[in-house]
């Protein structure tokens, strides 16, 4: 979801507000920031097949909206039905559009396109980087049907803003050095649209000594405001046909570009904003100013609300701030992935897409130094957590600092996800190269996670995996660290101190061994499901420890020296080890210690389900030519070859993770249902090429979503219906024991319903302790025999003993079920001081009253 990549446009009034993204225009609540109503969903719908770069309500009716599409389109919507009216073939990409209500006929817009000149070709083709030169043409369309809807009024570099005048008499173009005014309005024997590129007195240049980077103008007069390269604001007045110098009017703040201006409604105030994250409040009749800092992200857009009481500020980081003008608070605050937003060249996605288990929430790089949880069903930003803090602007000349990456993250395997661990550094080729691994611990209190140990200088290399032990019973949580360094280094948590007048020791983790193998370099590790073998991959050789004792247990190599193992992985419940290479898939069988099968392709990415069994790679397309950009996700199971599942993408994926299926998980009541699950290919989660994320197989992203609000609709109203069960007095004081004793014993009786109707128990259906060691440490068939009968037996015999509680129970109900068919009670028997006490209290009463309540009673 891409928020900020264009200005959002406000419904009349105020409540609403439109955002462009990508090929489709999503309609937001102002009080809650959800999406309420999407335009351009799809193609086959009428919808733009390219990006969305412009939207404006249409002046003759304020529930209608235009928008215009790189696509050559201009489509007009009926919004509150989410109905497409009309669409105008405009035949050339739409960068900006601007309209005005005298005008309503009438669109100005630009379109860009590369120069067709050799000696422009040859410079992006030699230099790689450049692109070829571009250039703006500004045009003139016509809604209603005539001969020649679409006129040239003026070519030049490429446009920066595009703006109308309040009287709709200019149109002012910014063009890098130039600003371009264009007199629109009819007169001297030109009629309304009737200005034509020949008309050269009607338009006027002025060049500005900065590049103009911003553009706004004036609501009530005959004023234009340009942001430039280096901060300045300059404001122009007395612009016309016959003034070859305007006035001007310099107002200077930023230190950086000014990316965003805009005026208020009443045009008293000015708005600006860039690199510093301020927003910058001008009175433009006393020169006052006023701020709003540290807003995060650097600023693209400024937006004003028809009644001046918002102003919606886009930022860089893919986000939407709305803020209330009468205190410069934040009303609402809507957050895209901040991944899609920075240069993805110096900061690569190293995290990947990570799958948090408490929540099952998208755990991406954000922002350099920063971790972004998302959950992909509700496209929601939950949590941002600063790995690395650093100054928002950190630089005061045109060298900036190389910010710092967070280059793993990992979670501990239980379902709370108490521990977490990241490794971040930062290198600058000029000063000593950072490198910190840090272990989170999750606050319930502050829903979030809390720094516990931070380690400078783990390792004197960079770090390659980092992973975490998926500890089984009360052990320790364990971490495992590779590094170029050739080692790897096991840490665990420890108590620092004793335990004294009942308030714990604190916890911190330290390394407790370090491992190498002969003189090569560890690239990826793994661990098995049950945490008792660890495999490292040294070049073509995978190596197997015990890391609770840090031995060696043994070494598998089957590729070529030439062919090393990039990523390796451990299967859920599965005695498989899965490893790539360059161009081979391997399949380690590790009861035989051999490869099952393997496969000849170029895997790219290989990730493992937490569920069962299943893993995948992405890859090439092999019925493509070579370097096409069509990829494959293909879903295998560690025993066969044959794919389980296929999925196509036409361009190149750059992650892709299983995402957890909630419904299929919680559902393992039966064995049917558990074996179901454990062969389900889950939903696969993937960021395709332009930085969205899309969910592929099994169930749509909508049903997904659906099944995730009735889920929490459920809990919302378990939790009303315990809230409502409390009284003041079991607030205070607890429950009764009677109430407590009533519970027990409706759920023994409930119980003992479920053993008497299955024909297996569940002390039948536990595993068998004897096999619960690995298979590489499990002693022979033939030694196990003896011990595995005598169980047998053992639990032949309880298998008795349960059948004959079973027919007991269910001779009780029946005595049950006969004695309300009498209309017998269920009447406890009192003490005899009970008895007494009543008898003395009838004897007190008249015996008017006393005949009343017998009859009663025998009613």
């Amino acid at each position: 979801m891409r928020l900020s990549d264009y200005p959002v446009v406000f419904t009349s009034d105020s409540n609403y507000f439109f955002s462009c993204n990508s090929k489709s225009i999503r309609i937001l609540s102002v009080e809650t920031g959800q999406v309420v109503r999407i335009l351009s969903s799809s193609v086959q719908e009428g919808g733009h097949s390219d990006t969305v770069t412009s939207v404006m309500l249409n002046p003759k009716n304020s529930l209608q909206l235009y928008s215009a599409s790189l696509d050559g389109t201009i489509k007009l919507w009926d919004f509150n039905d989410a109905v497409l009216l009309k669409t105008f073939e405009v035949g050339v990409p739409i960068t900006h559009m601007v309209m005005h209500e005298s005008i309503p006929n009438d669109v100005y817009l630009t379109s860009t396109k590369k120069s067709t000149k050799r000696f422009h070709q040859y410079q992006a083709k030699k230099y790689g980087g450049l692109r070829a030169k571009e250039n703006s043409i500004l045009f003139r369309y016509s809604l209603k049907a005539s001969k020649k809807r679409l006129v040239r009024l003026l070519k030049t570099k490429v446009c920066g803003g595009l703006a109308i005048s309040s009287d709709g008499e200019y149109v002012v173009m910014a063009a890098r050095y130039k600003l371009h005014v264009v007199h629109i309005a009819p007169g001297n024997g030109i009629q309304e649209g009737g200005v034509t590129e020949n008309d050269e007195s009607r338009f006027r240049c002025y060049v500005t000594p900065e590049r103009i980077s911003s553009l706004a103008f004036h609501p009530t007069e005959g004023c234009i405001a340009t942001g430039d390269e280096i901060g300045r604001i300059t404001l122009w007045y007395c612009f016309g046909k016959n003034v070859d110098r305007p006035v001007t009017t310099t107002l200077h703040w930023h230190a950086h570009k000014v990316a965003a201006l805009n005026f208020t409604t009443d045009g008293t105030y000015l708005l600006s904003g860039g690199e510093e994250s301020v927003l910058v409040i001008w009175q433009l009749s006393t020169g006052h100013k006023q701020f709003l800092p540290r807003m995060g992200s650097e600023i693209k857009h400024i937006t004003v609300s028809p009644d001046q009481s918002l102003y919606a500020i886009g930022h860089e980081d893919n986000s939407v701030n709305v803020i209330r003008s009468v205190d410069l608070k934040i009303k609402t605050c809507i957050q895209g992935l901040k991944f899609s937003h920075v240069n993805h060249v110096l900061n690569p996605l190293h995290t990947g897409l990570v799958i948090e288990p408490r929540n099952g929430h998208v755990v991406l790089n954000g922002l350099p130094g920063t971790l972004q949880f998302f959950d992909p069903i509700h496209e929601q930003h939950i949590m941002e957590l600063e790995v690395s803090p650093r100054n928002k602007v950190s630089r005061t000349y045109e060298k900036e600092i190389i910010p710092p990456q967070v280059m793993h993250v990992a979670f501990s395997n239980d379902k709370a996800a108490r521990w977490m661990v990241t490794v971040d550094g930062r290198d600058d080729k000029e000063t000593t190269p950072e490198l910190y691994i840090k272990f989170w611990e999750y606050d319930d209190d502050a829903r979030t996670y809390v720094l516990n140990t931070r380690v400078d200088s783990p390792h004197t290399k960079t770090i390659t995996s980092c992973i975490f032990n998926p500890r089984q019973g009360n052990q320790a949580p364990m971490v495992v660290t590779t590094s170029m360094d050739g080692n790897f280094k096991i840490w665990e948590l420890t108590q620092q101190g004793e335990t004294r007048r009942g308030i714990e020791a604190e916890r911190a983790w330290s390394c407790r061994s370090t491992g190498f193998y002969r003189d090569l370099i560890p690239h990826c590790a793994g661990f098995s499901s049950d945490g008792s073998l660890l495999a490292i991959a040294y070049g073509q050789i995978i190596t197997l420890w015990n890391p609770y004792l840090n031995t060696l247990h043994g070494v598998l190599t089957q590729p070529p020296e030439t062919r090393p193992v990039t990523r390796l992985t451990f299967l859920k419940n599965s005695p498989f080890l899965i490893a790539a290479t360059r161009d081979h898939l391997y399949s380690w069988n590790l009861l035989t210690c051999s490869v099952w099968w393997s496969y000849q392709i170029r895997c790219e990415q290989l990730v493992a389900s937490q569920t069962n069994s299943n893993f995948m790679i992405t890859c090439t397309d092999p019925a493509k030519p070579m370097g096409s950009t069509d990829r494959r996700i293909i879903v295998f199971r560690p025993t066969s070859p044959t794919p389980v599942q296929i999925e196509s993408t036409s361009r190149k994926v750059r992650a892709v993770t299983f995402m957890p299926d909630q419904s299929k998980v919680s559902s393992t009541t039966t064995t049917a249902t558990s074996k179901e699950v454990s062969d389900a290919v889950e939903p696969i989660l993937i960021m395709n090429y332009g930085f969205d994320l899309e969910v592929l197989g099994g169930r749509s992203a909508g049903e997904l979503k659906t099944e995730a609000d009735e889920l929490a609709a459920a809990n919302a109203k378990a939790a009303l219906e315990a809230e409502k069960a409390k009284t003041l007095v079991t607030d205070i004081f607890g429950s009764s024991s009677a109430e407590a004793a009533k519970a027990l014993e409706k759920q023994q009786k409930r119980e003992r319903k479920e053993a008497s109707r299955g024909s297996v128990s569940k002390k039948n259906m536990v595993r068998n302790p004897l096999f619960d060691a690995p298979s590489h440490v499990m002693a022979p068939v033939s030694s196990l025999f003896e011990a595995f009968m005598g169980q047998l037996l053992a639990q032949t015999k309880g298998a008795k003993e349960e059948a004959k509680a079973a027919r007991a129970a269910k001779k009780e109900e029946e005595e049950e079920e006969e004695a309300k068919a009498n209309g017998e009670a269920d009447v406890e028997m009192q003490d005899e001081e009970d008895m007494s006490y009543d008898q003395a209290l009838g004897a007190a009463l008249p015996p008017s009253l006393t005949n009343l309540f017998s009859s009663r009673l025998n009613i």
